[in-house]
Order: structure tokens, then sequence, then C-alpha cells
């Protein structure tokens, strides 16, 4: 009798007891997920990817700034003939806004005694040291078509990469691969394009047809009236090139000229380079694991061979790419300061970088922004494996 009635409590207790073990069990749940989301959001590449393209950015910008400063704001040096000048130089620089010969830093006389390589971080030694100059591939970064087809080297290894999968008959574990790699392979041609039509060609039509307007030159004229405005006053003429001389009356150098370079390395190399980069970030060559791996060592019967494969495109091509990519950067920032702290004035320098962010900005939103899904799979920039897999 007495078991019959504390039968009915314990069921009591266990109903009373439910609500809050239900409760407990979906706070447990929800904690769960919660652990389980922010362990996806570290895992998350894109966060990895949008880090390395913001470092990117300001390290770029950092040199762009750290040039600016060494220019001191109006020094725009030219090469002019040493031989009319009647100077033992090699080379010889002139700044176009200097008054006068005797003004300081007017003049740069590259020398036998500035080409040793300590004198490298001395204003004039980095002009004039022939070092700099020879480090491999310096020049081609500014040659056509050298600075075309350089960046296009990872892009053009992962086709063949995957046409040589396609034609050995070896399943590849991204079907996608080669249309993406296409699409990615048009958007960065599309990108040279709009920065040798749009921003070089079209914008130079652009710039001489308004500094030759009467409007713009009556502006200039008061300006070159106005006291204590160093414009320079083409003292250099006599030493000029006879490439350099012209019948205008304007002096070689002085005009306003936006930097064509500092547009070339901010919207064409910069952006080319970071692009592919990410990507072989994002997606190796070939994924450690899969069904491909699996398959393949079964059908073959011999894994060294898939291992050999596998040691190649994760390990030794991947940090081939990586030095080749840290290479061309260094490069690249060593030309940006030479453009920005001796050939163009402060004013011409900020104008290239603002005409760069044409095409850097973009670039940037599409490697890292979760809102650009649909662009970045039509120009084959896919975030994550699965979609490249499917």
């Amino acid at each position: 009798m007495q078991s019959l009635m504390q039968q009915p409590a314990d069921e009591e207790k266990e109903e009373a007891e439910s609500p809050l073990l239900k409760y407990q069990s979906i706070e447990h749940k929800i904690e769960e997920d919660k652990m389980n989301i922010m362990e996806a959001k570290k895992k998350d590449p894109r966060k990895a990817v949008g880090l390395m393209w913001k470092i990117h950015f300001f390290v770029g910008l950092l040199a762009l700034c750290f040039g600016m400063m060494c220019n001191g704001g109006g020094r725009k040096y030219i090469t002019v003939d040493p031989l009319k000048a009647s100077m033992d130089c090699t080379k010889l620089y002139v700044n176009v806004h200097s008054s006068s010969p005797e003004e300081e830093g007017a003049m740069i006389c590259c020398t036998d005694q500035l080409d040793e390589w300590w004198l490298v971080f001395s204003y004039e030694g980095f002009l004039c040291n022939s070092k700099i100059r020879s480090i491999p591939f310096s020049r081609s970064i500014t040659r056509y078509p050298d600075s075309w087809l350089l960046p296009l080297i990872p892009i053009a290894l992962r086709i063949v990469i995957g046409i040589f999968g396609k034609l050995s008959d070896q399943p590849h574990p991204y079907p996608r691969d080669i249309w993406t790699t296409t699409k990615r392979l048009i958007f960065v041609i599309l990108i040279f394009q709009i920065r040798g039509w749009g921003l070089y060609v079209f914008l130079n039509i652009v710039e001489n047809a308004v500094l030759s307007s009467s409007m713009v030159a009556n502006i200039l004229d008061i300006i070159r009236e106005a006291p204590d405005v160093p414009v320079g006053s083409c003292w250099y003429r006599p030493w000029l090139k006879s490439w350099q001389e012209s019948g205008e009356n304007t002096c070689y150098g002085i005009p306003f000229d936006f930097s064509d370079h500092v547009v070339l390395f901010f919207s064409h190399s910069f952006p080319s380079m970071i692009f592919e980069a990410s990507f072989c970030f994002l997606i190796p060559f070939l994924p450690e694991t899969s069904h491909w791996k699996t398959r393949t060592d079964r059908d073959r019967g011999d894994g060294r061979e898939v291992a050999v494969l596998y040691l190649l495109m994760n390990t030794i091509l991947p940090k081939v790419l990586l030095l080749v990519f840290v290479y061309l950067n260094i490069i690249t920032l060593l030309a940006i300061h030479g453009t920005v702290a001796y050939f163009h004035t402060v004013g011409e320098v900020v104008v290239g970088y603002l005409i760069s962010l044409v095409v850097q900005i973009p670039v940037g939103w599409i490697i890292w922004a979760e809102e650009w899904k649909h662009i970045r799979d039509l120009v084959g920039f896919p975030i994550h494996r699965r979609e490249h897999m499917d």
C-alpha cells in the first residue's frame, strides 16, 4: 500500500523536473551550436584571406608614404646629358622644380663612388646604385610584355596541371578547376586592359587635353607669377637630351604628370599577384584528403606515386610559388620607392594612387567580402573548397 502511494509521488517529481531538464538540454544545445559557429568562423578561410589582403594593401600604402617622405614634397628628377653639362657623371639627374643648379638637391651626379652597397641606404646612393637595377626581374615589372606575363605564371601553371590530369586520364579532385581558373585568367587580363587602356591611355589623353586648355594655361601663368612658388626656371634646358627637346614653351618635366608607374604597380601588379595567391591559399592544387586519393591508391595499387605527387603539389610547389610571390612583391616595393622618392611630386603620386583605387578596392572586395558570392563565382574565385569541387 505504501509503495502504491509512493509511485504517484515519484511520477509527480519526474514531471516537475522534466521541464527543467528540457530547458537545460536546450540551453546545452544552444551553447554547443555557439561553440560550433565560433569554431567554424575560426576555420573560415575568408578571414585569413581578408587579413592577407589588408596587410598587403597597407604594406603597399606604407611604402608609398615612406617614398613621399623621402621625396620631401617637391622633387621631380629627370635624366639629362652629362656631356652637355660638362660634368664627369655616369648619369646626371636634375630636379625640374629647382630654381637654379646651386639650389640644394638640384642635381644628383652619379659616380663610381656612389655605386657601393653600403651607400644604397642614402638618398643619392639608392638612385645611382647599379646593383639595385641589376636585381633579376627588377626592370621586367615595368616593361611590356614582361609585366603582363609574370603575374599570369601561377594561373597558367594551374591550367597546365588540370589539362595534364585530363590527358593522363587521372580523376581530378576539382572537376571545375580548369573552368574556374580560365575565368580567373580572363578576369586578370581584363584588369590589365582596364589599367592599360582606361587608366593609362585614356587618362593621359584627358590630362593632356586639360593641361593644354586655355583656362588651365591662364591658371598656371598666375601660379608662376605668384611669389615664393618653386615652379622651376628651366635652367637645365641646354642639357636636355634630343628626345626631350620640343618646340613648345613648356619645359620638359615641369608640367603636371600623374604617376602612371604608381597606377601600374597598384592597379596592375599588386592586384593580379594577390588575387591568385589568395586562391592558391584557399584551394591547394590537390586536397590533403579526398575520395580521389583513396580511389587512385586503390586503382593504381601504388601509394608511393601518389605520395610523391602530393609532396610535389601541396608542399614543394606552394612553397616555390610563395617565394616567387614574396620576391615579386619585394622588387615591386623597391620600384615604388624609386618612383615616388625621385621621379614624381607628392601631388602626382597621390593622384596616381587615387586612380589605382578604381581597381584595388573592387578586387579586394571580391577576395574577402561575403556579399559578392555570385561575382566571385563569375570571375572564378570560389571561397570554399566544396564550391570548387561540386
